[in-house]
């Protein structure tokens, strides 16, 4: 019933069914009311579209699908085209989505219905708007094309039915024109794997008489076999920036509002400061801090911002102070990086101590504080010996990216 209710009824069907209904109850006595009357006049319609409802489905095809990825918030048009595969007119057909099912809640399409006409050599054209309403991923129903009576009521069988899709929506971001860091350039151990053509490669260069302990792989056979000498091949070795981006994810497991809020600010934060890294040739390693560590590396042609943006998509909040616990094992893996930006979401002491660390191991900090209201902690002091700590209220961060979403 719910599967026919979705998709046998149009929009207008589903209204003119409750109308009945409502009138149909109201009316059940015929002395004392004359609603009954509009009930007559309501349901006569609705039959004769049920009855042509049980008519074969149309001979169409649907071109078009909906995307795959889109923003939260921004709507994305969807162009639809229906071409008819027999002769003759196909008659009034509908393109319609069957809605959201419990997990695709959140996803929006308008309209809902659209109401075309097609004929061999003339298709019929259809425009949709879809929205995500928060960030993450959804399994979504496709579109499906029937024949409808001529008032759009019911429609028949579809004859062509997109399978269900996943589709991520992404969390909004601002355009971040300039962001100093205090990076310098580091020798990244495998280098070859790790860059791209950008920079300084780990390249031969030249060539020079063999030394005791050179490794044999390194021999020029070739030079060898020439001068008579064993001879090995010099490399360029491999020194470029590396920045890590670290988030806070930490959340209580009762979020009040205000929380839940500086927490997906703090996401736009992040997908800001990686769509700024994208286009700069540094390379740039995501950590998200909570009970596993996610991570993600891009920049210098090793991913596209896409990669980053799917991530942060299905990002969940941690329940338990994540630093307490992870903390050492990301000192290990950011130890030898040359800067590390972290957003975090308040100001205390587990937060200031796992930054700390990373300032004893000879790592440039840079820290955007995402809060609401007073933080746990003053922050202000510890920018004294951590170095430049930005506070964000969430309020400012949607207001940014409202700015530029209206320009």
């Amino acid at each position: 019933m719910r599967r026919i209710w979705r998709e046998r009824f149009t929009a207008r069907g589903r209204f003119v069914f409750v109308l009945c209904a409502g009138v149909g109850f109201a009316g059940l006595d015929t002395r004392e009311a004359l609603v009954y009357q509009l009930f007559a006049f309501a349901v006569g319609p609705l039959v004769v579209a049920w009855l042509l409802a049980l008519r074969r489905a149309p001979r169409v095809r649907l071109m078009g699908s909906l995307p795959r990825r889109l923003t939260t918030g921004r709507p994305v048009t969807v162009g639809v085209r229906v071409e008819a595969s027999a002769a003759g007119k196909s008659g009034p057909l509908v393109v319609s989505w069957a809605g959201p099912d419990r997990f695709g809640r959140g996803v929006s399409i308008e309209p809902v219905d659209s109401f075309v006409d097609c004929a061999p050599g003339r298709p019929g054209h259809a425009r949709l708007e879809m929205t995500a309403e928060r960030r993450g991923r959804y399994v979504v129903p496709g579109l499906g094309v029937s024949r409808t009576d001529p008032l759009g009521l019911l429609a028949t069988r579809r004859a062509f039915r997109q399978p269900a899709q996943a589709v991520l929506a992404y969390p909004r971001f601002f355009h971040i024109e300039r962001l100093p860091l205090p990076v310098g350039r580091r020798y990244q151990p495998g280098g070859i794997p790790l860059a791209s053509s950008l920079g300084d490669m780990n390249e031969f260069v030249s060539t020079r008489e063999y030394r005791e302990g050179d490794p044999l792989r390194k021999i020029h056979w070739r030079s060898w076999a020439r001068r008579g000498v064993p001879v090995v091949k010099e490399y360029q070795e491999e020194y470029f920036s590396r920045i890590a981006l670290v988030l806070d994810t930490f959340l209580p497991r009762r979020p009040r509002p205000g929380e839940r809020r500086a927490f997906e600010a703090a996401v736009s934060v992040l997908a800001s400061v990686a769509d700024h890294f994208s286009r700069s040739e540094n390379v740039v390693d995501i950590f998200a801090a909570g009970p596993d560590i996610y991570q993600v590396s891009a920049g210098r042609s090793l991913a596209y911002l896409e990669n980053v943006l799917d991530v942060l998509a299905c990002l969940d909040p941690c329940h338990e102070p994540p630093f307490e616990r992870v903390g050492p094992h990301l000192h290990e893996r950011l130890g030898g990086l040359t800067t590390v930006l972290a957003v975090v979401l308040d100001w205390d002491d587990e937060r200031q101590a796992f930054l700390q660390g990373l300032r004893d191991l000879g790592v440039a900090v840079r820290v955007f504080v995402v809060h609401a209201g007073p933080t746990r902690n003053r922050w202000d002091e510890a920018a004294r010996v951590l170095g430049e700590i930005t506070r964000l209220e969430p309020e400012e961060v949607e207001r940014r990216i409202a700015m530029e979403e209206g320009a």
